[in-house]
């Protein structure tokens, strides 16, 4: 495949550590990566966030865990896409989350901490991808592929679930948003003793 050009990984401008740390777009290819290293991102939160939920044993938390689960499975297709506003919205979410847990004074373990800067880095390389444009409109575009597994999921699910689930992700990321930002309010006001006790 890399003599007919049909490889990504030769025309990548950044190695694997670079571009999930600090990316840069310069082509095509660039952006495909990004894309995908995000959908994977997101999945492995979401996979995370039901595994802790499921850990419980408590059914209105696994319940919670489930929609947080199909919230970043959602926002990876729209990061797949290239849509910035759905990389925001999972890395505020699952920052929320984060402080919430700091805000209870129970120090984020390095790995949530690890998950939050890729995030961010993330959300940064989907808004560069967002913005990069050809060239030529004739440019030479790395294409979906549609063999595997993983190509299915990564490179044709997106394309074609994204845009109906566009709107069923911003209802359910604003609802995550206002729970999370009500919850750290609580633990904020029950920390300071604004609430009333019994």
């Amino acid at each position: 495949m890399q003599t007919l050009g049909l490889s990504s990984e030769t025309q990548r401008s950044d190695g694997r550590l670079k571009s999930l740390l600090w990316p840069t777009v310069e082509n095509a290819w660039d952006v495909d990566y990004l894309g995908q290293q995000g959908m994977w991102i997101c999945t492995l939160v979401a996979v995370a966030s039901l595994l802790q939920t499921l850990l419980t044993g408590n059914p209105l938390i696994i319940g919670i865990g489930v929609l947080a689960a199909l919230f970043y499975l959602m926002g990876g297709m729209g990061v797949r896409q290239g849509s910035w506003p759905a990389a925001a919205m999972v890395c505020a979410v699952y920052g929320l989350e984060v402080m919430a847990q700091a805000a209870q004074l129970q120090f984020p373990n390095i790995f949530r901490i690890a998950i939050t800067l890729v995030l961010l880095s993330n959300l940064r390389a989907t808004f560069l991808a967002s913005e990069w444009r050809p060239a030529a409109e004739d440019e030479d575009r790395p294409t979906r592929f549609n063999e595997t597994l993983a190509d299915k999921f990564v490179d044709q699910m997106p394309a074609k679930c994204w845009p109906a689930l566009q709107i069923p992700f911003i209802i359910l990321g604003v609802l995550m948003l206002i729970f999370a930002l009500l919850g750290l309010g609580l633990i904020f006001a029950n920390r300071f003793g604004l609430l009333p006790h019994k």
